[in-house]
């Protein structure tokens, strides 16, 4: 299989990868009265005002602002694995996940991001949960589908990465006179 070369498009793949089965596992909670509202109707929220964000088009903003979120984040988890490698990629996931969780839910939602506040301990047991299940998935996916080199410093980090090691050669090199 072709690996993916590219750590945005890799975090964007790993991201929405996450957040699908992020999704699925808000979906069995919230159907299986687990929590009081799926995941999406929070990051509704954060656009909408509270009473349109069970409406059909509250729910497209909610599943696009989590896509969104979780594309960001799974790039960020990229660049994770990339700085750290991909050992272990599971628990560096977790981990990444439950500070999404404590970011996002934690402080970000009281400090005024969102109008969808949870009431209930088990809401927010099960947003963890999710969070962490999120973290887990887009990095073992990331870890599965990127490139070696994305982790081992094969791959440059960057494109301006490039041209300074370039300038750094040349610069290195010794010059040839035409005697």
């Amino acid at each position: 299989m072709k690996k993916l070369r590219d750590r945005l498009l890799l975090g964007v793949v790993s991201g929405m990868t996450g957040v699908a089965v992020k999704g699925a596992v808000s979906r069995v909670l919230f159907r299986g009265s687990f929590s009081e509202a799926a995941g999406p109707r929070r990051a509704a929220g954060m656009l909408l005002p509270p009473q349109k964000t069970a409406t059909p088009g509250g729910k497209v903003v909610g599943w696009l602002a989590d896509a969104a979120v979780g594309s960001l984040l799974g790039i960020l988890s990229v660049y994770v694995l990339s700085f750290t490698g991909k050992d272990k990629a599971a628990l560096k996931g977790f981990t990444t996940g439950a500070l999404a969780w404590v970011g996002l839910y934690g402080v970000l939602a009281n400090m005024g991001a969102t109008d969808i506040q949870s009431s209930e301990p088990r809401t927010v047991l099960n947003e963890f949960a999710t969070h962490t299940i999120y973290g887990v998935v887009a990095s073992t996916t990331a870890a599965y589908l990127g490139d070696q080199g994305l982790f081992d410093g094969g791959i440059p980090w960057s494109a301006s990465s490039i041209r300074a090691s370039r300038e750094i050669y040349l610069d290195a090199a010794p010059s040839e006179s035409r005697h």
